[in-house]
């Protein structure tokens, strides 16, 4: 049976040819949707008892992530920049089956964990979930190499076919199978009459409808020396200021809780802080996503939403750029 003529055209310009090759996530036919949870841990305070607490909190979600509720796929970070605590500890956490998604958040009670935390400490640390689930056919994942392949690529039965959808304005769009027939339009703001202070309360909130996630990332680990120098004088610098723009003007960017993440993991003493990044927050539509894309002042700052960039850095070599 033939798939239905597309509705709204592809953006890929004409004759266009990708400068180095690029590859996208595929599931197997039974899986309709994928599931992810961003879970922080925050501290507030530089005080002893506070730090014990939030050590207990952290204990507390690290068990649970490995236990047979947990997710089937996670990944740890601590907080660079942005719309958080720096340093706060952070699991992105992912599922294929719908049914583990909900019994595993079930399992996992905040409100328990902090109510068991020593009650000296507590008062100053923050506990905090986001979760959301995405059809299949509203995501789109683009790998710049095989040899490394992290975020929702760890998912059991998950495969990689190349793909020709990408290094040109538009791209991202062009590898949602949904936007062949939806534009995704943004809902009407739905704000809150009042903006709570946070600290020291339990607070629930809901997104709006078509509200984009992106999650943007940077491997550097198997960089040569110069390779490494280039990334760390050159590329880092100018991502930072192009994420603190979006977060910095966020009623103009559209950018929501847009997070500037450390790769990490708790359980091992690690000699130096790994060579991986990312960027990972909402926006109120993919269309605020796209249009940041197309400023100077963002897109030259914010190279993940420029993959010529890398090409001109690096060449297509060891750096490896997931979005």
């Amino acid at each position: 049976m033939s798939c239905p003529a597309r509705k709204y055209p592809l953006r890929k310009p004409q004759g266009h040819k990708l400068p180095i090759p690029r590859w996208h996530l595929a599931l197997p036919d039974d899986v309709t949707h994928v599931c992810t949870a961003y879970i922080g841990v925050q501290i507030h305070s530089d005080a002893q008892d506070a730090d014990v607490a939030r050590n207990k909190a952290t204990e507390a979600i690290q068990a649970w992530v490995n236990s047979d509720t947990g997710p089937e796929a996670y990944e740890t970070f601590a907080v660079i920049d942005g719309c958080d605590v720096q340093e706060s500890t952070i699991w992105v956490c992912y599922w294929s089956d719908k049914t583990k998604y909900d019994n595993g958040l079930n399992d996992l009670s905040l409100k328990s964990i902090y109510a068991k935390l020593p009650e000296t400490g507590r008062v100053s640390v923050g506990i905090w979930r986001e979760a959301f689930i995405t059809e299949f056919s509203r995501l789109e994942t683009n790998y710049s190499g095989l040899d490394y392949l992290p975020g929702l690529a760890k998912l059991p039965r998950a495969s990689f076919p190349e793909h020709e959808l990408s290094a040109y304005w538009g791209a991202a769009r062009d590898r949602i199978p949904s936007s062949a027939f939806d534009l995704f339009p943004p809902s009407k703001p739905n704000l809150p009459v009042t903006i709570p202070p946070g600290v020291g309360q339990y607070l629930i909130g809901t997104n709006d409808e078509n509200v984009a996630h992106i999650r943007s990332g940077q491997f550097w680990e198997n960089c040569g020396q110069q390779e490494a120098d280039s990334y760390n004088k050159r590329l880092e610098p100018t991502l930072h200021s192009g994420l603190r723009y979006l977060w910095d003007n966020s009623p103009e960017t559209g950018a929501l809780g847009l997070r500037y993440l450390r790769n990490q993991d708790p359980s091992l003493e690690e000699p130096r802080p790994r060579k991986e990044s990312c960027g990972a927050g909402f926006f109120t539509n993919l269309e605020a996503l796209e249009v940041w894309g197309k400023e100077p002042q963002v897109s030259s700052g914010y190279i993940p939403r420029c993959p010529n960039s890398l090409q001109d850095l690096w060449g297509g070599q060891k750096i490896q750029n997931v979005a």
